[in-house]
C-alpha cells in the first residue's frame, strides 16, 4: 500500500492539507503501527511537512524502524 502522511502538527493539516493525507505529527511518528494498523515495512510512506524537514527526520526515524520504502516529499504551503 501507499501512504501519504502529513508530519506537520495537529493544528496546521486542520488548517490544511493535501487530499488523502494522514496527519501522524513528527513528535508522533514512531506509533505510525497504531494509526495504521495494516501498515508494512514495505509499503510506500510518503512524507511533508512545511519546507521538508521535520518530513526528513520523520523518515530518518522510520528508515532506523526498518521501513524500506519512505520518501521526503519536502514542503506543503497551505493556500488561503
Amino acid at each position: 500500500m501507499k501512504y501519504l502522511i502529513d508530519v506537520r502538527t495537529t493544528e496546521e493539516f486542520n488548517e490544511g492539507h493535501r487530499q488523502g493525507a494522514i496527519n501522524i505529527p513528527l513528535d508522533e511518528i514512531e506509533t505510525i503501527g497504531n494509526v495504521i494498523k495494516e501498515l508494512t515495512i514495505n509499503d510506500v510512506l510518503e512524507l511533508y511537512c512545511v519546507s521538508g524537514g521535520r518530513a526528513e527526520m520523520a523518515k530518518q526515524i522510520l528508515i532506523q524502524m526498518g521501513f524500506r520504502n519512505v520518501t521526503n516529499l519536502g514542503g506543503f504551503v497551505n493556500k488561503r
